[in-house]
């Protein structure tokens, strides 16, 4: 279910990080947006907080897609990936 995780993403992209939304699809790539990894580690923070996993340092990179990032980020256990709600 990458959809669920993606859609987290994008929409801490367009909220927190002001991105308009017709910039962000689930092949556009985070440096592509200008997204750092100062950026991307508090994003990190606030997926951690929402799904309850623990996301490394590395985990996600400038250089991913938002479907890439969605699916390292399931790797590693996120609840929505299995389907359960929050």
């Amino acid at each position: 279910m990458t959809g669920s995780v993606s859609t987290m993403i994008i929409e801490i992209l367009t909220g927190k990080f002001d991105i308009p939304q017709e910039e962000v699809a689930q092949s556009t790539v985070f440096e592509d947006l200008a997204v750092d990894s100062l950026a991307l580690l508090e994003m990190s923070l606030l997926l951690e907080k929402r799904l309850g996993v623990s996301i490394a340092e590395g985990v996600l990179s400038a250089q991913q897609t938002i479907a890439e990032a969605a699916r390292a980020i399931e790797a590693l256990g996120a609840p929505m990936a299995a389907g359960t709600t929050l």
